[in-house]
């Protein structure tokens, strides 16, 4: 029976000691990730519209492509600024926008995604792409947005024009003669009188004496 109750207090034991450690590392881990939040929270700067003299990641401008999609246009600081993702909020709902280096300059890159009602204003957070942790944020008022000029395209063929018929000029622009046509001619054969034919009467004529003469 000691026995027995030994073990219960043995196992009672181990129990607490077992709930104590997994409180305290419990209290650890919640310790460092509020710490390694901070951390980034401190590492992360102030986005804001592009200046002259701006040291830090920037927005240039807003735009919208032909799918009616927001391209989010930035400036990076430095050609070494890791790839990045974007998280913006407009009337609480949030959206990912998925970015891109410009081909033409290696400081811009465009992030496209939902868009973003004119005249409100949009909550940015910048997280590399490559550790998802927080770079920049901002809050942005969205007061204009560049719209791509559609290109105007002839809906018909506008018709072949006439071309005028010009005459043939020589070197010192006196027109050039017009050819004589050759008219072939035709002989006309002797007619014997005995072969001519007779010209017919009129109607109203009286008819030819048939009597034979007298000598």
């Amino acid at each position: 029976m000691k026995k027995k109750r030994l073990w219960i207090a043995v196992g009672a034991l181990g129990l607490a000691l077992v709930f104590f450690w997994f409180v305290v590392f419990a209290l650890a881990a919640r310790t460092l990730l509020r710490a390694f939040s901070e951390k980034e929270s401190a590492a992360a700067v102030e986005a804001s519209l592009c200046a002259e003299d701006d040291d830090n990641l920037c927005v240039l401008y807003f735009s919208v492509n032909s799918l009616n999609r927001m391209v989010i246009h930035f400036r990076l600081p430095s050609e070494q600024y890791p790839l990045f993702y974007v998280k913006a909020k407009s009337r609480d709902t949030v959206s990912v926008y998925s970015c891109e280096a410009d081909e033409a300059d290696a400081a811009l890159v465009r992030c496209t995604g939902a868009r973003a009602p004119l005249g409100e204003t949009i909550d940015l957070e910048v997280y590399a792409a490559d550790g998802d942790f927080l770079l920049a944020r901002g809050v942005f008022l969205v007061s204009a947005i560049a719209i791509p000029t559609p290109l105007n395209l002839p809906s018909q063929i506008p018709a072949a024009e006439e071309t005028e018929t010009m005459e043939p000029l020589i070197e010192d622009g006196t027109p050039l003669p017009e050819p004589a046509l050759e008219v072939e001619e035709t002989p006309i054969e002797n007619v014997s009188p005995a072969e001519e034919i007779p010209t017919p009467l009129p109607d109203d004529a009286p008819p030819p004496d048939s009597t034979p003469s007298s000598p």
